[in-house]
């Protein structure tokens, strides 16, 4: 894996690339990754500039150490809830959920409380085997937040969402397999290069998965009628764009196809 580093210096968020995979790794392992307000702006901008860059066709998240991220830092005076929620984690999420370019959670580690929030808001997820999901806001008087009662449901049902939030349950990773809430499960340590690969699948894949995405993220809140039309008036923009033709010819030919850079917001 060859990385280059990023000139930041915001060293509590790393961004470094792996080709046409960027990668976001929140670097603050003596707290395991849990994030202070002006971490999750610097996150929120991470993603912003990659999406930005015509490079970049996928993004790989990940946590320093041997946690992903233990959610919130609460280790200060991290002041009211309501304000850092609306004003750091709630932007944050709707910036991965929006993200033109898909997202893949690479869990090294537990992803707990607002930690799962950022896991569930990618677009897919691989875990190590001795990862975690911990969701403990019913120990301790909250409720799920940072989007969790609204990605849970969606991914697992309303059943197993309901278990996991009620009875502030941890899930391992091969439960989490099971339930469909992570993609794959690994050996400890190999997350990241297996969500690296995978964000190298989707690079050599056409700019429509960005299409897929918008698609997806959309139908909760779309009746069948207009998914339909949806995809037909989809359907014939993309037909129109250079990558079909590509991908056709290239198929014709028995080759690979020779990808584009991205144009950042062709497929708002």
């Amino acid at each position: 894996m060859t990385v280059a580093p990023d000139q930041t210096t915001d060293t509590d968020v790393l961004v470094t690339s792996d080709g046409s995979v960027g990668i976001v790794t929140i670097n603050r392992p003596h707290r395991l990754n849990a994030v202070t307000p002006e971490a999750g702006d610097r996150l929120a901008a991470a993603f912003e500039r990659l999406e930005a860059d015509p490079q970049i066709r996928a993004v790989v998240l990940t946590g320093a150490g041997r946690g992903f991220c233990a959610g919130a830092d609460i280790s200060g005076d991290v002041g009211n809830a309501r304000d850092v929620l609306i004003n750091t984690w709630n932007p944050l999420v709707q910036k991965m959920i929006g993200l033109e370019i898909p997202i893949i959670a690479a869990l090294n580690g537990v992803a707990a409380g607002a930690g799962a929030s950022l896991a569930l808001a990618c677009d897919l997820r691989v875990a190590a085997t001795s990862a975690r999901i911990q969701l403990s806001f019913t120990k301790i008087g909250l409720l799920p937040d940072a989007g969790l009662t609204w990605l849970l449901p969606r991914i697992v049902g309303l059943g197993r969402a309901n278990e996991l939030a009620l009875l502030a349950r941890d899930l391992h990773a091969p439960e989490a397999l099971d339930w469909g809430l992570v993609n794959r499960v690994c050996d400890d340590g190999a997350a990241l290069d297996i969500a690296i690969a995978m964000g190298r699948d989707i690079a050599a894949l056409a700019g429509s998965v960005a299409a897929v995405k918008m698609a997806h993220r959309r139908t909760f809140d779309s009746t069948l009628v207009d998914q339909l039309v949806f995809e037909a008036d989809t359907q014939g923009w993309l037909q129109q764009q250079p990558d079909f033709a590509e991908s056709t010819q290239a198929f014709g030919e028995k080759r690979p196809p020779v990808r584009a850079d991205r144009v950042p917001g062709r497929y708002r």
